[in-house]
């Protein structure tokens, strides 16, 4: 019971952080200017997402108590942001699965420095995201049962021009049913709020349920994010789970079919590969390389 993408509006909207210490914060304003090391090194500042940020800082500064975030505009940047996958410290290509960072190429004005977030780690040397991140998480919905309902029922409304037949019981049934079953495949992936607040879903599934097809899968379905967090990134950050989800996996190609957002998958590494046709309506199957 997987759903097709076709209908959605994809949105993109990032926090773009960089993490230094109190001491280099502190130079910076003497200075007026940030000027990162590593620009000297690799030519641009390194920065993260709101969504990013956390694992960054668990696996470079573990244990660090000294530590600040700096929420940066990137309409007030002087310098290049660009969104580029991460440097591999032994100089292999990046993959085509992995994650797209945001980079600062030169020095970082300040005053485009929206805000200085004080981001010590725990006792246990380990960082959480701060308060003043509006960030989320991401959950399979078979852990999360107390959330079934409303994405059932946001399904059906969503996908009802093209499987009239569903109910909420159809979800229910496919949320129950996780992995491997049956011979099949599926994997349905949540973004939840600090608040413990759907956001939005996709599905990772063996078979898409397109007419005719002869790909062999796996297949991103289902990507739908509640109207009201539609500014949050909430589609591009699952995405990105379902894709590294499906290389961890052992996959080769991941695949999509949808009506009217080719041209933003293209701009990130999917394929059209054919023409197809559900329901009437036109669709373009793209493929996502996820090996080199």
């Amino acid at each position: 019971m997987q759903r097709a993408i076709g209908k959605f509006t994809i949105y993109a909207k990032n926090v773009i952080l960089h993490l230094l210490s109190r001491e280099a914060w502190a130079e910076a304003q003497a200075h007026g200017l940030l000027v990162a090391p590593s620009i000297a090194t690799e030519g641009f500042a390194h920065c993260s997402t709101e969504h990013q940020i956390v694992d960054v800082a668990n696996k470079y500064y573990r244990g660090a108590t000294n530590m600040v975030l700096l929420n940066i505009d990137p309409k007030n940047l002087d310098s290049e942001l660009k969104f580029e996958p991460p440097a591999h410290l032994d100089g292999s290509p990046a993959l085509p699965h992995e994650p797209m960072f945001p980079h600062i190429y030169g020095p970082i004005n300040l005053n485009a420095v929206i805000e200085a977030i004080d981001f010590p780690c725990d006792a246990a040397g380990s960082f959480f995201a701060p308060s003043q991140l509006n960030t989320f998480s991401i959950a399979n919905i078979a852990n999360t049962p107390h959330h079934w309902q409303q994405a059932a029922e946001l399904s059906v409304r969503e996908w009802e021009s093209y499987f009239p037949s569903d109910t909420t019981q159809t979800y229910f049934d496919l949320y129950g049913q996780q992995g491997q079953y049956a011979g099949h495949f599926a994997e349905t992936y949540i973004a939840v709020s600090t608040e413990n607040e759907l956001l939005g879903m996709a599905t990772l599934v063996d078979d898409d349920e397109l007419p005719d097809s002869t790909e062999p899968g796996p297949w991103l379905a289902a990507v739908l994010t509640v109207p009201i967090h539609r500014s949050l990134g909430v589609a591009t950050t699952l995405i990105q789970h379902i894709i590294q989800r499906a290389h961890a996996l052992g996959h080769a190609n991941l695949y999509l079919y949808t009506a009217d957002q080719q041209e933003w998958y293209a701009k990130k590494g999917w394929i059209p590969i054919r023409e197809a046709e559900l329901n009437g309506i036109a669709h373009t199957v793209m493929r996502l390389p996820l090996q080199i």
